[in-house]
């Protein structure tokens, strides 16, 4: 870790919290495996999240449980704005009966917002309630699993539970409990993130009653560095209860673009830009 000089007075916790927050500004980052606290290990897991902006495509294959295939192609904007605040706009482009339609996530201090278009509807509409939970544009993605992708949960607690082993590699495990308040299906995430690359490797969602109902997983040999951060190449979501998996490909992605902020908006969205 970078070399401070201990202050009186000053916590323990909150002098390693104020190390961490300086490394990420000079771009220095402690080993991984050194961190201890929840909030340390957190500030790792969203550092892969720390460029100013990105492009990219993905490629979203969807695999019922006999077998049969649905594929869709989206492109994905992502900028940060002030006080470490993302949105994201994604719009997709294949197949075409979903060609046009698009997501926009703005995060708050608060509460997040998310709003959807369709072409058909021709309309934006906030995305609330019940559809936080339902699939998004047909994969086994919801639009909170989405949501919580970007790194925009809306969490009220979390807790540090011991080390363990993913895919043959050293995982740091926290769970985390979903605001029901703000719709969540869920009441439990734990998520197990690479002691190296702090790549969340295995993210496990458990529905009440202590179901397991969704697995997200991405295999370390396709976590490649690009632009200073670490970003799974493939991942996968499965659905447990009902057979189903999707398959998330990121097939091109562009670090530092330039993006006007004019494109995170809900009049970008209305326009079908």
């Amino acid at each position: 870790m970078i070399g401070v000089h201990r202050c009186e007075g000053v916590p323990d916790m909150m002098l390693r919290l104020l190390v961490y927050s300086l490394s990420s500004l000079l771009g220095v980052w402690p080993a991984s495996a050194e961190l201890e606290t929840i909030d340390e290990i957190d500030a790792c897991v969203r550092k892969n999240q720390h460029h100013e902006s990105s492009v990219g495509i993905i490629v979203l294959k969807s695999v019922d449980r006999i077998g049969a295939t649905t594929e869709s192609r989206a492109t994905i904007h992502w900028k940060r704005f002030e006080n470490d605040l993302n949105r994201v706009y994604l719009r997709f482009s294949d197949p075409p009966d979903l060609r046009g339609s698009a997501l926009l996530l703005i995060e708050k201090e608060n509460t997040d917002d998310m709003f959807m278009y369709l072409p058909e509807l021709e309309k934006v509409r906030r995305v609330t309630g019940r559809m936080v939970t339902g699939s998004m544009f047909g994969t086994d993605f919801t639009y909170e699993q989405f949501q919580r992708l970007q790194g925009m949960a809306d969490d009220v607690s979390s807790e540090r539970l011991p080390d363990a082993e993913e895919q043959g590699r050293a995982v740091f495990v926290v769970a985390h409990t979903p605001n029901q308040e703000e719709g969540s299906q869920f009441e439990k995430v734990v998520t197990y993130a690479d002691k190296e690359t702090c790549v969340p490797l295995r993210t496990e969602y458990f529905e009440k009653g202590a179901r397991l109902r969704k697995v997200l997983t991405a295999d370390p040999a396709k976590v490649k560095q690009n632009g200073g951060a670490w970003i799974p190449e493939e991942m996968v979501m499965k659905d447990l209860r009902d057979e189903t998996e999707t398959f998330l490909v990121v097939e091109k992605l562009e670090m530092g673009a330039k993006i006007s902020r004019k494109m995170f908006s809900q009049g970008n969205l209305a326009r079908g830009n």
